[in-house]
């Protein structure tokens, strides 16, 4: 591993690895249709939010929130069931194994290249769960409700264990702040395009590589925006020093429509996080592999 990290950064490297493994980059394409697949259902679980503010119901099992875990329980709700959950979970897995060659390819050893592999590492452990999450309800029952609590109540318990530490409020609040400023690199990378770099010039069939980049603009935006609001909270958890103030993205969201303003900025982030998942799924076959530069 520490070989191939010290090679000499370049994308005409890790075009050469592409084209030598090309079964590598269809699993990098399943793979990001999966996560655009998530993230469209995400964004169809939080409009109800948007529309109906705190109220929404969420079904008293949390089988329908606003998360991640949300959007694969909708799924085994849905006519394809099983089959559906197998699909993702494998597409899921698929797009772990992408962030990790990406962790390997040739790139850069200064600080920000290390950030970007650690970011890569971080997203396939999210994902992995999100991929786990499928298997289980796939092998248990499609049907069967969400168990082992809602998304809120696992932050609200974890924030409150982690305060009881003598610098735990210190960290609940260096965590908030680290959401928020992933949220505004997100925000930052959708107004810049910079999430180009994944992609492989030109459009895909009857579609413009300049709509392609308008949907991954959107996308982008609502995805750090939603970041943004879930740090928001974690943080005034910390400086209230009250862990039920800490909310995962569905309580975010809910607590977030108690203004017009809000209101309108929840119902943004769910049409962006919708635009998002079909942006992921349009722009799959431009999917290309990169390195941590």
């Amino acid at each position: 591993m520490s070989t191939l990290l010290n090679r000499p950064t370049g994308s005409t490297e890790v075009a050469s690895f592409a084209r030598k493994h090309p079964g590598v980059v269809t699993v990098a394409k399943v793979g990001w249709v999966a996560k655009g697949v998530v993230y469209a259902l995400l964004g169809v679980l939080a409009v109800p939010i948007a529309l109906h503010g705190s109220g929404a119901d969420d079904g008293g099992s949390g089988s329908t929130q606003a998360s991640q875990t949300g959007a694969v329980a909708r799924l085994a709700q849905s006519s394809a069931g099983a089959l559906a959950l197998w699909l993702v979970a494998i597409g899921l897995f698929f797009y772990v194994a992408r962030r990790l060659v990406c962790v390997l390819l040739p790139a850069g050893n200064g600080a920000k290249a290390w950030i970007t592999r650690i970011g890569y590492v971080i997203s396939a452990v999210v994902y992995v769960s999100v991929a786990w999450t499928a298997v289980s309800f796939a092998r248990d029952n499609p049907t069967k409700p969400a168990q082992g609590g809602a998304e809120d109540s696992k932050i609200e318990k974890f924030t409150r264990d982690l305060m009881e530490h003598s610098a735990g409020r210190w960290a609940v609040g260096i965590i908030g702040v680290a959401v928020i400023a992933v949220g505004v690199a997100f925000v930052v990378r959708g107004v810049t395009s910079d999430f180009r770099k994944e992609l492989e010039p030109g459009g895909v069939g009857p579609i413009s590589e300049q709509a392609i980049t308008r949907l991954g603009q959107v996308g982008w935006v609502g995805r750090g925006l939603m970041m943004m609001i879930v740090g928001w909270f974690l943080t005034m958890a910390a400086v209230h020093f009250r862990a039920d103030k800490a909310k995962g993205i569905d309580g975010a969201l809910r607590e977030a429509t108690g203004s017009a303003l809000g209101t309108a900025l929840v119902f943004f982030v769910a049409v962006a996080l919708i635009v998002y998942g079909v942006f992921c799924v349009i722009s799959a076959p431009r999917v290309r592999l990169r390195g941590a530069d």
